[in-house]
């Protein structure tokens, strides 16, 4: 047990340290090149850190209290049995800390300087583990430690983040329930909810069909890949555009900053998205849809605003989408599913390069036609030209082959194509924004080179790695130590009055 010698001697130490600093400042003037200085200077005061860290510990005493020992739940005070000194790893390199030990009616035994400290489950310090999982979920495991090791001249394992985020992810959840919704006067009058599917490569031991049957049951895949959910929710407020300004931008003619990809970069779009939650999956569509319905309650507590949905025309996702909107009652809310006009699009081209080539002067006028028939509202006009080009001799295998699969495509999603409407309400019609986020959230980092995931380790980095794209890190590690110190520290042992 530190004594006040020790302590005393302790501070002598640090203050030797400041001391020791101040003059290498002065011995340095006009010898020393500045990125000497700079390393030379970090170095000194990351040994300083350690004094002042290990100064704070000791003042801080044991836990041990000869007046007031813990008791049980019976009034019985607790049977002191010593201390006991503990690794404890900091930014600043490690240090002892020295633990008053009192056994329990179970055998087992009561820190009480744990709780006080809040000290970690595991011996390395919550902002280090903070700062290891920032670079986990940007870069990969082994660049993060290496980045701290680097910066501190620590040894750290590469497989470090992977354990500890684990724990860390497992409150992701919890914290979200818990979050508060946006601000009012943040938000637009109008709510938007988009969903897509990002496949994610699999360790051999997560891969369907992992037996290695011959053959493959009904609607299986041999497949490397498990598909995630990414989903986006955002506010917005309506700003109405006419169709040849779409057009225009989409065979990249427009000459205003004005954007048509309903991104969140232009300040001066209207459509602007407003407070945007990401966030991906690996629990199923159904998981991912409710999570979104549970969003929209949260931002609009009134049940007021209407709802739009962008949609790229996967029939499993929209399924699961209005199943969802009929479980919670929203239909009467819901005053759009809008197609993807990109994915539109490219089915003009499509036909448009079939039926004229690719280098014909004529195929870029004729996409234009199309595509401006179709933001006008004439779906139906643009799939009888397409069936009646179907019909005619002149019209080769190939040709007919892209027709069928133009027609059966805007056919199957037709009502969901009415584009002059939503222009005219000033709706966005893209879901850049969640295939933005697909890149962002998930291939990034899960599709680095030779990586395949287990789906613990895959959902504990989209879990962290959402978090850090929403902007929440720093409410979230607050969050967390807190969430840590009633689990690992309950109060089952108070001390005699």
């Amino acid at each position: 047990m530190p004594t006040i010698y020790d302590i005393e001697q302790m501070k002598s130490n640090s203050k030797e340290i400041f001391s020791d600093i101040l003059n290498y400042v002065n011995d340095a003037v006009g010898k020393t090149e500045l990125h000497d200085f700079e390393k030379n200077v970090f170095e000194q005061l990351q040994k300083l850190g350690l004094a002042l860290l290990e100064n704070f510990i000791a003042s801080t005493g044991t836990g041990y209290d000869s007046e007031q020992p813990p008791v049980d739940d019976t009034n019985r005070p607790l049977r002191y049995k010593g201390t006991k000194k503990s690794p404890y790893f900091s930014i600043f390199g490690e240090a002892l800390i020295e633990r008053a030990r009192y056994q329990t009616g179970s055998g087992s035994y009561y820190y009480p300087l744990d709780a006080q400290l809040n000290l970690p489950a595991q011996k390395y310090s919550y902002l280090l583990q903070k700062w290891l999982q920032a670079g986990a979920v940007q870069t990969n495991y082994q660049k993060a430690v290496e980045l701290i090791n680097e910066i501190f001249d620590h040894q750290l394992y590469p497989y470090m983040p992977q354990r500890i985020g684990k724990t860390v992810a497992s409150h992701v959840d919890e914290f979200n329930d818990q979050a508060p919704p946006p601000d009012a006067d943040t938000e637009g009058t109008h709510l938007a909810i988009s969903a897509d599917g990002k496949g994610i490569r699999m360790l051999p031991s997560e891969r369907t069909n992992k037996q290695n049957n011959p053959r493959l049951g009904r609607g299986e895949k041999r497949g490397t890949k498990k598909q995630s959910t990414v989903t986006v929710d955002f506010s917005f407020d309506p700003t109405a555009r006419s169709p040849e300004e779409i057009v225009a931008a989409l065979l990249k003619e427009q000459t205003s900053p004005q954007q048509t990809d309903d991104s969140d970069d232009d300040t001066n779009n209207d459509r602007t998205a407003r407070n945007k939650h990401v966030r991906a999956t690996l629990a199923g569509k159904e998981n991912a849809m409710n999570y979104l319905m549970e969003r929209l309650k949260k931002r609009d507590p009134t049940n007021s605003k209407p709802i739009i949905a962008l949609v790229d025309g996967d029939n499993s996702q929209t399924n699961a989408l209005k199943q969802a909107i009929k479980t919670y009652k929203l239909n009467d809310r819901l005053d759009a599913i809008i197609l993807d006009i990109i994915h539109v699009a490219e089915y003009v081209w499509s036909v448009g390069t079939a039926l004229n080539g690719e280098y014909n002067d004529k195929r870029i006028p004729w996409v234009r036609e199309k595509l401006l028939s179709i933001l006008q509202g004439n779906v139906g006009r643009v799939i009888g030209g397409f069936k009646q080009m179907l019909s005619k001799q002149t019209t080769t295998s190939a040709q007919r082959r892209v027709l069928e699969k133009s027609i059966t495509y805007f056919e199957n999603h037709r009502e969901m194509m009415n584009y002059n409407v939503y222009l005219k309400q000033g709706y966005p019609i893209a879901t850049g924004l969640v295939e933005g986020t697909c890149n962002c959230l998930v291939k990034d980092r899960m599709e680095q080179s030779g990586m395949r995931w287990s789906k613990i380790g895959a959902t504990a980095i989209l879990k962290q790695r959402a978090v850090r794209i929403n902007g929440d890190w720093k409410a979230f590690w607050e969050s967390f130590m807190k969430q840590q110190n009633t689990i690992l520290y309950p109060d089952s042992y108070k001390s005699v009055a």
